[in-house]
């Protein structure tokens, strides 16, 4: 298993708050069975860079799925004005074009097949937020049903897709 990936799943474990080997206070740690033992965390500097950028990878574009979605909720039940909305809307929505091309940089650096496949996640996931931004400006611009229909479709893959990667949904 690719650094990255043992990443996320710590990521989902903290997401969910199901650890695995999550034991009860007071009871002496067991070993792990030796299936986990391959999979620990790299000492070598790289490793724990690409670890580091896979956790904080995928905290960052979960934290921006969410605000993408507090922000439009909060526009339909107008805690937000028209001009706030799209101002906080741009300021999730920038950051990830810059993003992306980081993790671009990362997939390069990446040793191991998982590490890239688990970089390439990321950036799908980066480009479906971006749509994410663009249907709903789409929507807020011309009201129609049909576009509020395709933020809605583009919202549900985003939210497979990180489910997915982070491993939110069993």
């Amino acid at each position: 298993m690719g650094r990255i990936r043992f990443l996320l799943i710590v990521l989902a474990a903290l997401a969910t708050g199901v650890v695995p080997g999550d034991r009860t206070l007071g009871q002496p740690p067991t070993a792990p069975p030796p299936e986990e033992k391959k999979d620990a965390p790299p000492t070598d500097a790289q490793g724990q860079l690409m670890e580091t950028v896979g956790l904080l990878s995928g905290l960052y574009l979960y934290q921006s799925y969410l605000n993408i979605g507090l922000l439009a909720d909060g526009k339909a039940e107008k805690i937000y004005d028209e001009k706030a909305a799209r101002s906080v809307l741009g300021s999730i929505l920038t950051p990830l074009s810059t993003v992306d091309q980081q993790l671009g940089k990362v997939a390069k650096m990446a040793r191991t097949q998982a590490d890239r496949e688990a970089v390439e996640q990321l950036r799908v996931i980066v480009t479906l937020l971006r749509q994410q931004g663009r249907d709903l400006t789409a929507f807020w611009d011309s009201g129609r049903p049909e576009d509020g229909a395709k933020y809605e479709t583009t919202r549900k893959e985003a939210w497979k897709q990180l489910s997915l990667l982070l491993k939110l949904e069993k």
